[in-house]
């Protein structure tokens, strides 16, 4: 993404640079064009995902793989998408506001079983170390945008699982796990159902 420029685009699209402009202002509206594309279809994917365990699914904790899984699915189909995503920032570009509400429908798609077992009573909060004052204030955009009624502790354990999720997949997609873990996928079903039970999914 850093080498991109729209004079090396209209070259390979045998255009003249300046009819490209026609298009794009330059290129951060075109590498925001290019993030906004794979945000939204990272989001219809987590939501087809979540829907079809809303009704096939059955236990909470099965129902929260499907989306991790769906998740990773798609980086692997497409991960240069999910490095424009999820990757180093490109120097001197800074992301359109435009990306935050696709962004809020894949962590919302992933945490909704969270959400639907604390309503129902079913989430298993057991023994917890209590959220310092400063870690409830730094979760605070997280608990106003997607948990307003959610208890400070499950939004703290909601974004680890976030963390971990994007994390687990991103190492794959780079390639980090090259030999070093044989069968990635393994590996990231029992690191997903380790943060379903830290959550308190059963």
């Amino acid at each position: 993404a850093a080498a991109l420029s729209l004079r090396s685009v209209a070259r390979d699209l045998e255009m003249a640079p300046s009819a490209l402009y026609r298009y794009f202002d330059g290129r951060d509206a075109l590498l925001s064009a290019l993030i906004l594309d794979a945000y939204e279809s990272l989001a219809i994917e987590a939501e087809q995902a979540a829907e079809t365990a809303r009704r096939t699914a059955g236990s909470d904790a099965e129902r929260w793989l499907v989306v991790p899984a769906a998740m990773r699915a798609w980086a692997l189909a497409h991960p240069h998408e999910w490095g424009l995503i999820f990757g180093a920032p490109v120097p001197g570009y800074r992301a359109p506001q435009q990306t935050v509400e696709p962004y809020a429908r894949i962590a919302g798609s992933l945490i909704g079983p969270v959400v639907d077992a604390r309503e129902a009573g079913r989430l298993h909060v057991g023994e917890r170390s209590a959220v310092s004052p400063a870690l409830a204030a730094a979760v605070i955009p997280v608990r106003e945008a997607l948990f307003p009624d959610m208890p400070v502790e499950t939004v703290v354990r909601s974004v680890e699982a976030w963390t971990t999720i994007v994390g687990a997949i991103s190492l794959e997609v780079f390639g980090h796990w090259r030999n070093t873990v044989l069968d990635p996928g393994e590996l990231f079903v029992a690191t997903a159902r380790d943060v379903a039970a830290s959550i308190g999914l059963r």
